[in-house]
């Protein structure tokens, strides 16, 4: 059976992330996303088991306490974690995924899978262009924006860490180039 490659795609917050992969998983069906899990509020275009799994916040620190996420942390308020069993059932069944999650997510699963975590950094165009998306959003408060502005900034220093790095001009574009790259590390595993 051959290696299974566990794709990990992160970038700043309003940087395309869940939309570039979502163009990805379109164009490709043989790659299957890992759902994370969130305590932060469904979105009006999400859908529970689909983009997130939504937990209240005290079950999320219960399975956190059980020692159930490869990795979790909180972000902006909210817990995120990605489920030691969801990861382990891909890699087991030889099952090529992605993953979203923020940089320090990926160093943890980078540190326990090893050599078959890759990780995709997402960058904006320009700065300017990210603060525009964040404040489309308009979901959070000047404060709020603010705070995803800065923190944007520190996570793209981290950009570093990743294995390749692309700039999101254009959803499908950067889908079709991230797919590429993908295809390329899962021939060399194959």
């Amino acid at each position: 059976m051959k290696k299974a490659c566990l794709f990990v795609v992160s970038g700043p917050s309003a940087v395309g992330k869940n939309s570039v992969v979502n163009e990805i998983l379109k164009i490709d069906r043989s790659l299957s996303r890992v759902v994370t899990c969130t305590t932060r509020p469904m979105r009006k275009s999400e859908k529970h088991g689909v983009d997130y799994f939504f937990m209240e916040k005290n079950n999320f620190l219960l399975e956190a306490d059980r020692g159930n996420f490869i990795e979790f942390s909180e972000v902006y308020g909210n817990y995120y974690g990605v489920m030691l069993s969801v990861v382990k059932e891909k890699i087991n069944a030889g099952e090529d995924s992605i993953l979203v999650i923020n940089w320090e997510g990926f160093l943890k699963i980078k540190n326990v899978i090893g050599n078959g975590a890759y990780g995709i950094f997402i960058l904006p165009p320009s700065m300017e262009d990210l603060k525009l998306r964040i404040k489309s959003r308009g979901e959070d408060s000047a404060e709020t924006m603010a705070h995803r502005i800065s923190m944007a900034r520190e996570d793209m220093e981290k950009s570093k860490f990743y294995d390749f790095c692309f700039k999101n001009s254009d959803i499908i574009s950067t889908a079709k180039d991230i797919l590429k790259t993908i295809n390329g590390v899962r021939l060399a595993n194959s």
